[in-house]
């Protein structure tokens, strides 16, 4: 790596965005809006030796600005917004503001090995939009379901009448969401092929082998190592001297890791 790389931090919060760039130290701030984004890559075209563009996930916010980097076929890395506050705590940066936090991701970018962000195709777009969506209804219908069990007897019968209405109308549009999935599926001869060797395991079936796809893009390009300590499913060490401690497994994808567990309880049953 020559002295000469660049490496940009991206701060992105709703309305805006933050960047620095590393050794440089050139801040600027652009408005979160197509024109806002436009305006940004307008400004680091001409900057020569771009090593990593860094940025966190922000619930969504970060879209418009990744895919914006991906199409302008830009190196991006997408980081662990835990681990970056853990380096900017082991810096000594305490203080956090927007341009601080885009100046501590760049620093992290160019002391630390990321990986690359690889654009996705829109059927897998689909696919995460579409679990996302599957996901969010299903967390709804638990709390209506919880509401529906704590009524009173005594309770007004129109209260339990729209819970019922509301709870039908989930359920029918997570169905939807189901049938929507295959069709996607369908459409797409790799993700189709990907799901078709994963639901020939048994616990594995449509739904599980969806959020995979989904939450676990790297499937077949990592071996099982990798992929059990991404997914954080691999027993860590945890040795001192002579003393040898229990392996316990930590981090990775939580959503990936609930969707496995969940299929690890068939699996046990029916596959010895």
């Amino acid at each position: 790596m020559s002295y000469t790389s660049r490496f940009v931090g991206i701060d992105i919060s709703k309305s805006s965005f933050d960047i620095c760039i590393l050794p440089d130290s050139r801040s600027a701030s652009f408005a979160n809006t197509a024109a806002g984004v436009a305006r940004f890559l307008a400004f680091v075209a001409p900057l020569k030796g771009i090593e990593r563009f860094l940025l966190e996930p922000t619930g969504g916010y970060e879209r418009r600005v990744l895919d914006a980097l991906l199409s302008a076929r830009m190196p991006v890395a997408r980081v662990n917004a835990r681990q970056v506050r853990q380096f900017a705590g082991a810096c000594g940066q305490l203080s956090k503001t927007d341009r601080i936090d885009a100046f501590i991701l760049a620093d992290y970018g160019r002391r630390m090995e990321t990986e690359l962000v690889l654009p996705a195709s829109p059927a897998q777009m689909n696919m995460v939009s579409l679990v996302a969506r599957y996901r969010q209804l299903s967390h709804m219908i638990v709390q209506e379901k919880n509401r529906r069990e704590k009524l009173a007897s005594r309770a007004d019968d129109k209260t339990r009448v729209w819970i019922e209405e509301s709870l039908q109308f989930l359920l029918d549009q997570r169905q939807a969401v189901v049938e929507a999935m295959t069709a996607c599926l369908e459409a797409d001869k790799a993700l189709s092929g990907k799901a078709a060797v994963m639901m020939s395991l048994k616990g594995i079936g449509l739904r599980t082998a969806c959020f995979l796809l989904a939450g676990l893009p790297e499937l077949g390009s990592l071996d099982k190592g990798q992929i059990a300590k991404l997914i954080g499913v691999a027993p860590l060490n945890r040795d001192s001297g002579q003393m040898r401690g229990k392996r316990m497994i930590a981090g990775g994808r939580k959503p990936v890791r609930d969707a496995l567990y969940i299929a690890a309880l068939p699996a046990i049953r029916f596959d010895p």
